[in-house]
């Protein structure tokens, strides 16, 4: 009975094995594919966002460079400032006002980078967040089906070792000595 019994689970635990490799392999695929597509899209999110810091940093530079230029009165011609280099009050008016305006477009910029940076954390999290919980639950899928692959294996082992032990049980004992 034990040699049907070994023979039929080695069977069986051969076909749920095999079964299980198969969703293993389908799950591996996925996995693969979703971290693929995690990972691209992570690389695309941080060049739109090194993009748009640069496009920004130019912008802060532009309002700098304007802000100098409406100052000093510099004539777009010769390049030259209207102010007369030796009026020494008339050049520490226009680099206090400078200095003035450089800290207004410092504050304004901090404030528009971090709304920028805040909304750009946004867009990452809505469209990262789908992806990396669906790698999250195929890890979590593959790491099950492996648990169950292996106790799998440990039975069949099992079911041959009891198939083999039966085995030896079934054969005649030809010698007369019981």
């Amino acid at each position: 009975m034990g040699l049907l019994t070994g023979g039929y689970l080695k069977m069986y635990t051969k076909k749920l094995q095999l079964q299980l490799q198969r969703q293993l392999t389908s799950v591996m695929l996925r996995y693969n594919k979703v971290q693929k597509q995690v990972g691209e899209m992570e690389k695309r999110l941080t060049t739109m966002q090194q993009s748009q810091n640069s496009v920004f940093n130019s912008t802060v530079q532009a309002y700098n460079y304007g802000a100098y230029q409406s100052i000093f009165g510099i004539d777009p011609k010769t390049g030259q400032s209207t102010i007369n280099p030796n009026d020494v009050q008339a050049m520490q008016l226009a680099n206090n006002q400078y200095q003035a305006a450089q800290q207004r477009i410092a504050v304004m910029s901090q404030q528009q980078k971090f709304m920028m940076d805040e909304s750009f954390e946004q867009i990452r999290t809505m469209q990262l967040e789908p992806l990396q919980n669906l790698e999250e639950s195929l890890a979590m899928e593959k790491a099950n089906l492996e648990t169950r692959l292996a106790t799998i294996k440990e039975q069949n082992e099992a079911a041959k070792e009891m198939e083999k032990d039966s085995r030896k049980d079934a054969i005649p004992d030809y010698t007369g000595q019981g």
